[in-house]
């Protein structure tokens, strides 16, 4: 793991994402029945969040491939946009869109461009894509420039608590450099496909997080950070580099009843 501060690995991010986005969709296969906000984390709709999207205008920064924008294309969003800088990803998302008669525009580029489309959106939904993102700053204000007056952003990131640390061989969480922020370098692999990349993220703090929405224009509506939902479980819950149910696996049920793995932050443009 290394901090080297600000300096730019957005294009080793991409690479990264180029290099497994083919084992990622396979390993968790998410389908576009809801709005995803996290590995065990309750939908959009179980946490009071975007009640409708029907006639609405949709952004979503960091499709990945595809499923939250496909979903809401076929809940009767009037104009539905996925951004992504990842070709191999994008090519997911217009694969799903066409298996599902979704109506969708894709675009390949990052969140420090969105200001380009040159178009205003009612909802902007980026979920567990802006920790790859160096100037957060710029990336904010593209974003807030795209919504109207009261239009909504929906954000979910890696709880910067359980990056802060790490679980011991006694089952506890120990943490270690919660106010460590910048580049970090982990592993990312899917041996099932006999695949290994070295993957970036730019760790905050959750004031950070905060404090980059409100200084981009944008009004705090709500902060959650939920534990997984009651009587159900996804793919992430139970399958992980190390195998199903490996103890090993962050995003199990057990860990996340104790420590947070998502970070939400839901604002709106005033």
């Amino acid at each position: 793991m290394s901090h080297p501060g600000r300096s730019d690995r957005s294009s080793d991010v991409i690479q990264a994402w180029e290099t497994i986005a083919d084992a990622y969709q396979d390993r968790y296969q998410l389908v576009p029945d809801e709005i995803h906000l996290g590995p065990m984390c309750p939908n959009a709709a179980e946490l009071g969040l975007v009640p409708s999207i029907s006639g609405r205008r949709v952004l979503e920064v960091g499709c990945g491939g595809g499923q939250n924008i496909v979903f809401c294309a076929l809940r009767g969003a009037s104009r539905a946009i996925g951004v992504d800088p990842a070709s191999a990803q994008l090519g997911h998302a217009r694969r799903l869109a066409e298996t599902r008669g979704a109506r969708v525009e894709l675009f390949q580029m990052g969140a420090e461009q969105v200001g380009e489309l040159g178009a205003s959106f009612d909802l902007v939904l980026s979920v567990y894509a802006l920790m790859y993102v160096a100037d957060i700053e710029r990336a904010m204000e593209q974003i807030a420039s795209t919504l109207v007056t009261g239009g909504e952003i929906v954000l979910a990131v890696d709880h910067p608590m359980r990056l802060s640390g790490a679980w011991d061989e006694q089952d506890r969480f120990v943490v270690g450099h919660y106010f460590d922020v910048g580049w970090e370098s982990w592993n990312y692999d899917f041996p099932e496909h006999g695949i290994r990349t070295e993957m970036h993220r730019f760790r905050r703090t959750v004031s950070d997080w905060v404090n980059v929405m409100i200084g981009a224009g944008l009004e705090l509506r709500g902060l959650h950070e939920p534990r997984p939902p009651e009587g159900r479980e996804d793919r992430f819950g139970v399958v992980s580099k190390y195998g199903a149910r490996d103890r090993r696996n962050v995003f199990s049920r057990e860990k996340l009843e104790r420590v947070p793995g998502t970070l939400i932050l839901h604002g709106a443009r005033r």
